[in-house]
């Protein structure tokens, strides 16, 4: 089954949908496209501070994305002390290819997610061995046709007939076909 996933590394949903692709993968339940998406263009360059309202809103995020872990998922996320602009990640992340990709869009949740690490930073990138080029025709196409969707949210799942699964929606199908290998309609 070919399933086709628009996602944000700034967002923790993402993460676990993320996290749910690649069980598919290596179970062989699905073949994922990734399509790495900035939801939020608005992230000045340098990121933004973590705290106040913007660090409520994303321990509400955590509280409720561990509630809907399934039996032996693990969710290690915290919130980043910076936001930061994902425009370099997207980039770095559409130009790779293949199992690299997997491998880069993994690496990049975690270093934002678990190390608390800038992703926006281009050092931070070059050492997590992600390519900084300028943002891919790729990473164009995918952005313009996730804003062409009615609601465009994410993470937002494509399956095979068309239909489009959004935010927790999304999730739910994700771990179901993980958990007993349901077919996509």
């Amino acid at each position: 089954m070919k399933l086709v996933l628009y996602g944000s590394f700034n967002c923790p949903y993402s993460l676990l949908a993320s996290m749910r692709v690649d069980r598919l993968s290596e179970s062989g339940v699905a073949d994922v496209e990734w399509r790495a998406v900035v939801h939020d263009p608005d992230v000045p360059k340098q990121g933004v501070r973590v705290l106040g309202d913007l660090a409520a809103l994303f321990d509400r995020e955590l509280d409720e994305i561990r509630g809907l872990l399934r039996g032996e998922e693990a969710y290690e996320a915290t919130p980043p002390a910076v936001q930061p602009n994902t425009t370099l990640a997207v980039a770095g992340f559409s130009a790779t290819t293949g199992d690299d990709a997997d491998r880069l869009r993994a690496q990049l949740f975690d270093a934002l997610w678990v190390q608390d690490l800038d992703i926006g930073d281009a050092h931070v990138l070059h050492g997590l061995g992600c390519p900084v080029p300028p943002l891919s025709p790729a990473a164009e196409q995918w952005r313009s046709e996730w804003l062409g969707f009615d609601r465009p949210v994410v993470p937002m799942l494509v399956l095979p007939s068309g239909t489009v699964s959004r935010g927790l929606g999304a999730l739910k199908r994700l771990a179901e076909f993980g958990l007993d290998g349901a077919t996509a309609q």
